[in-house]
């Protein structure tokens, strides 16, 4: 059983709509996220816990920029109810997955202060502030097909992983990392966001618009692609 196999058959929503199309158009880069060394370390053990510490630090900070796209997501929606969606996005990220990775990260040794005083990564400089650029020099439209690479991203490696037999499950340090987003509470976010995405994409003539959407997915990709390598750095 491959992890394409698993991914596209075990959820159909990776390959239909917007952002299964713009996942299709850049497969080879695609592949180079999901199926990068750091998840293959992830999946068999083997990557080195400091190099997972690294990460966790820098997802932190990470999430921070991330929560800010999604504020301007609500200033950028078109309805009451656009709005409401992503404020429940950004309320997620606030108040539950940003709580979450504080206490996850204290069983991996890394206090709160820490997380903190820590300096941003040229990786994760170079990402955030691309985002943060379409989000707010571009439209609604713009700002969601450069953050769907992150959301449907994590899902599909959760996915892979979790359901994978060559996934490592007894003794895996990562264990419950993979199990966080191979869950079933981040699934219904991110079939959220895809709907979401299909939903706006129709209103602002994504196919019209498509090679720039393209790009846009593209250079997201390869920027998270890159952010696995703050895992090899303090």
């Amino acid at each position: 059983m491959t992890w394409k196999w698993v991914a596209e058959q075990d959820w159909p929503l990776l390959t239909t709509g917007l952002a299964g199309r713009l996942r299709r158009d850049c497969m080879p880069r695609w592949l180079e996220f999901v199926c990068h060394p750091f998840v293959r370390g992830v999946a068999d053990g083997s990557l080195p816990a400091d190099a997972f510490r690294n990460f966790l630090i820098q997802d932190y900070l990470y999430l921070i920029q991330y929560a800010r796209a999604c504020a301007l997501a609500v200033h950028k929606a078109d309805g009451v109810a656009g709005m409401r969606q992503a404020v429940r996005l950004l309320s997620g990220l606030l108040d539950t997955e940003l709580s979450m990775h504080v206490g996850y990260c204290r069983e991996w040794g890394i206090a709160e202060d820490t997380l903190e005083q820590a300096e941003e990564s040229l990786e994760l400089l170079a990402y955030s502030r691309f985002i943060l650029d379409r989000a707010q020099t571009g439209d609604l439209l713009d700002l969601l097909v450069t953050m769907a690479p992150c959301l449907i991203g994590y899902a599909e490696v959760g996915a892979r992983l979790h359901a994978s037999p060559d996934t490592r499950r007894q003794g895996n340090p990562y264990w419950s990392w993979i199990n966080l987003y191979g869950g079933d509470a981040y699934t219904v976010l991110v079939e959220d966001g895809i709907r979401r995405l299909d939903q706006v994409g129709a209103a602002y003539g994504a196919e019209a618009r498509y090679p720039t959407l393209l790009r846009e997915f593209t250079t997201a990709v390869r920027l998270e692609t890159a952010f696995w390598a703050t895992a090899r750095s303090g």
